[in-house]
């Protein structure tokens, strides 16, 4: 946090379009109402960050050039967003947010949910209806209490048939909103939930399997939360007791989370040797402004890790966790992203590694959140103290997400930019294969164990075949949000 803060003030308040500076600058926001007011502060801060941080703040610095404090900043930043050189949108992921607390939250695992995830499907050939089926729950969840799982079908919500006109306003209502909510099954039979705030945690589902006198470990893994990491140790230390000799690593739901708990889980699964000689999993690559003040960044596989910063305090040791294993296969999806990706990315180099699924969501870059208040913190010593009072209470709950870094291997190599990692065995996720996560019969697990095309075709409502719908709602569990420093 340090050097971010000293590269901030550094900029010290850099000045946006139509806006002097010292006096004149006093004046301007003491003149503003209560609304025109909150904006120029929050355009200041995320000017400052965009301008500084951002991944490609050379690209966009004739945009950012005619930033005015009176532009909505949501939107600015969303234009802001590096595109090529033919208008595809390269950073999908910077964004400023006016509801940071359930931002973060996301990231951290902690939240209002009922802890269900869920894929949309067609019910009927006319694609009439559409139905939420059940992809897996959160342990402990009132969705788990309740005895919903995979594979179960939601038809109608608060009594509300799913359609394809209704679903993204009817879902971000009640399934995504942290309320009570009445689900109706595909029985017609009702049940009731009420979200409560809880902890996702990320460590859905581990077992040993032995298959063909193999022993393999597999673990459904949902995000890189930091409260994980002493879970995943205790998780790897069961591995390696079993003598696991493969690993099966299930990320077809993992949107990703902190770089620093990628770095624990990678130094458990690469081949010891790579810890012993202390080689490295990850670089990191900036703009040039990030790259004059810190160099060449990266990470080494070790045993040891410590993140001490000003909000978060984590200490973990892998000792006595690490598999010495060579080969992995890890399931993906569109859905897997970010430090997923980049867990992928660094341990290739060092060992042989299946991905079964579909291909992967395509994020190799890495960012910061930093919210308004924060930013303003670091910056007091450049305003007057009227100002800086007057721009941490008008920035309460709004903060930045903003791109920084590319994540690379050893060799400076990011094998899934730009589009994701392809697949060497191409197969769909199937809730509806009638199996559960960790069943050797579940479709995917299945082609990761044996190596073979699924059998098992998806179940019927009524008689037409479901559909996955075209466009898919982000799932509670989804976080695009990769590190953070």
């Amino acid at each position: 946090m340090d050097l971010i803060k000293k590269l901030t003030v550094a900029s010290a308040i850099i000045l946006l379009c139509g806006c002097g500076g010292g006096k004149e600058q006093e004046e301007t926001w003491k003149s503003m109402g209560a609304e025109a007011r909150q904006t120029y502060f929050v355009n200041i801060f995320s000017y400052n960050m965009m301008s500084t941080y951002y991944l490609w703040n050379a690209e966009i610095k004739p945009q950012l050039s005619n930033w005015g404090v009176t532009e909505d900043p949501i939107k600015k930043v969303h234009s802001l967003r590096y595109k090529d050189e033919i208008g595809r949108e390269i950073d999908k992921w910077t964004q400023v947010t006016n509801d940071f607390e359930a931002f973060q939250g996301k990231i951290t695992g902690d939240t209002k949910s009922l802890g269900i995830d869920f894929t949309l499907y067609y019910a009927d050939e006319n694609k009439e209806h559409v139905v939420a089926v059940v992809t897996y729950t959160y342990p402990g969840s009132p969705a788990e209490n309740a005895g919903l799982k995979r594979g179960d079908k939601i038809v109608a919500i608060n009594d509300e048939l799913i359609t394809p006109d209704n679903y993204k306003s009817l879902i971000q209502s009640t399934l995504l909103s942290g309320g009570d909510v009445v689900l109706t099954m595909e029985d017609n039979s009702d049940i009731k939930l009420s979200a409560c705030d809880m902890y996702l945690d990320p460590v859905n589902c581990y077992k040993v399997i032995v298959k063909d006198g193999r022993r393999i470990g597999y673990l459904h893994f949902t995000g890189f939360t930091l409260k994980c990491c002493e879970k995943l140790v205790e998780v790897f230390r069961y591995f390696k007791q079993e003598a696991v000799s493969e690993l099966v690593l299930d990320l077809r739901y993992n949107g990703g989370g902190y770089a620093f708990t990628a770095e624990v889980l990678a130094s458990m699964i690469v081949p010891e040797k790579e810890i012993n000689n202390g080689s490295i999993f990850q670089r990191e690559i900036y703009n040039s402004i990030l790259t004059d003040a810190w160099g060449d960044s990266k990470s080494v596989f070790r045993t040891e890790f410590q993140m001490d910063d000003d909000e978060e305090k984590v200490t973990v040791s892998t000792a006595g966790a690490n598999l010495n294993i060579n080969k992995m296969h890890v399931i993906m999806t569109g859905g897997t992203a970010s430090a997923s990706e980049s867990l992928v990315c660094g341990l290739l180099p060092y060992m042989d590694i299946d991905i079964i699924g579909q291909k992967s969501h395509g994020k190799y870059c890495g960012g910061f959140i930093v919210d308004g208040p924060t930013w303003y913190g670091w910056a007091k010593d450049d305003i007057s103290k009227e100002q800086y009072e007057v721009a941490v209470s008008d920035v309460q709950n709004w903060g930045i997400y903003v791109m920084v870094s590319r994540y690379a291997d050893v060799n400076g190599q990011t094998p899934c930019m730009p589009d994701g990692f392809q697949p060497d065995i191409e197969v769909s996720d199937n809730p509806l294969d009638g199996f559960q996560l960790g069943d050797e019969n579940e479709t995917m697990l299945s082609v990761a164990l044996n190596g073979a095309a699924p059998g098992k075709a998806a179940r019927r409502i009524g008689v037409q075949e479901m559909s996955v719908l075209d466009e898919q709602m982000p799932r509670p569990a989804v976080r695009i949000l990769p590190a953070k420093r």
